[in-house]
């Protein structure tokens, strides 16, 4: 009898041990200066600390998984940004979680998450980013390029690894009263992944507002969004090449469109574990149909270096050069946002920024800090 309890009590603290949630906070903080000319009319410069990372974005994240047997798994991501400047969140809405927000269930077919997630597209350009994802508020390609959008809210995404082969498929629930459309977001992707190469495209239809909503009114004028992007990238003796191209059209009432076209190529070396180098240039265009002279094309150069101090933290430096041609001095067919960018075709967000409207045609830029990854 007595081994019988023994063995009873042993396996219900096995049973209590195997459906415990193991959770891991992990999270990056960037510190850093940046220097940039031709802020105003005048041409002045100016010096910034405060960001939301300009090397790597500020985070801190909670991960959470428990074992349900048989190769299942219950899991979430809780994400948050932050100003290193001020503390503050990363974004003027005070949403705590705006990076992340998601909670799913994984096995050997894969995963199935739900709630706010970076975005089928975002996921699949990422491995044909010659900076991957560095520098977000510098290069496009984590904003514009992806044209789809970073991340987005109330949605329901699959992602599946068969060899080497990664599949993804997502539907954002719009949430509109009579319509499963409006406000809706839903995309396939695709990444091959063998020895040095990979190649990825995904394609992404979405249903926007044109006319976004206030505290009173709802969101009308909703029209159709279609964007796509293709890549790849090689490695050959260290070096990393990788190339890409994206392209968003914006469908209007009028019955015309509005494009937005990114094309992007680089390399990246190491020179040993600790000193590393990446060099890249990106083409944002856009061609707007419903404004005479609104139409225009930023051309960014820019060359970073890293330092690894430890596995964790290293030291960081870029020089980048944009150039501005055509007219974005006039007034692109959506609203500017506080951040110093514009709102996207579809309600996302492009790359060309605000300096345009204060008539510069160019603006060199210099950054410098320090990382740290826990």
């Amino acid at each position: 009898m007595k081994k019988t309890l023994l063995a009873i009590a042993l396996l219900g603290a096995y049973a209590g041990a195997q459906a415990q949630t193991n959770v891991t906070i992990y999270g990056s903080f960037d510190g850093g200066i940046r220097y940039q000319n031709h802020q105003d009319a005048a041409g002045h410069s100016r010096i910034t600390m405060g960001s939301n990372g300009t090397y790597n974005s500020n985070r801190l994240g909670f991960k959470g998984i428990e074992d349900l047997g048989g190769g299942l798994n219950a899991h979430f991501t809780l994400e948050a940004g932050f100003n290193n400047g001020s503390g503050a969140l990363n974004n003027t809405n005070n949403q705590l979680f705006e990076r992340s927000a998601f909670i799913g269930l994984g096995s050997q077919w894969g995963s199935l998450d739900l709630g706010r997630q970076y975005t089928v597209a975002y996921k699949t350009v990422g491995p044909y980013d010659p900076f991957d994802f560095k520098y977000p508020s510098i290069i496009p390609t984590s904003q514009a390029s992806v044209s789809a959008g970073q991340r987005v809210n109330n949605d329901i995404q699959y992602t599946g690894s068969f060899g080497p082969i990664t599949a993804r498929a997502e539907w954002a629930l719009g949430e509109q009263a009579g319509s499963a459309r409006d406000n809706s977001q839903q995309a396939l992707g695709v990444t091959w992944a063998g020895g040095p190469f990979s190649v990825g495209g995904a394609y992404t239809l979405r249903k926007p507002a044109l006319i976004p909503a206030t505290a009173a009114t709802p969101p009308t004028n909703f029209q159709d969004n279609r964007s796509w992007t293709l890549g790849g990238s090689y490695t050959i003796a260290g070096v990393k090449i990788a190339i890409g191209y994206a392209r968003e059209t914006q469908d209007r009432a009028t019955g015309n469109s509005t494009d937005q076209k990114n094309a992007w190529g680089g390399a990246s070396y190491n020179f040993n574990s600790a000193l590393g180098v990446a060099a890249g240039y990106y083409q944002t265009q856009v061609d707007n149909v419903l404004t005479t002279n609104s139409s225009g094309k930023r051309q960014l150069f820019i060359v970073g270096s890293t330092y690894k101090l430890s596995k964790r933290t290293n030291f960081y430096a870029d020089l980048d050069y944009a150039r501005y041609t055509d007219a974005l001095r006039a007034t692109l067919p959506v609203a500017a946002t506080s951040g110093g960018q514009l709102a996207g075709l579809g309600g996302g967000t492009s790359q060309l920024p605000l300096a345009t409207t204060n008539g510069q045609g160019n603006q060199l830029g210099f950054s410098v800090g320090i990382n740290h990854v826990f």
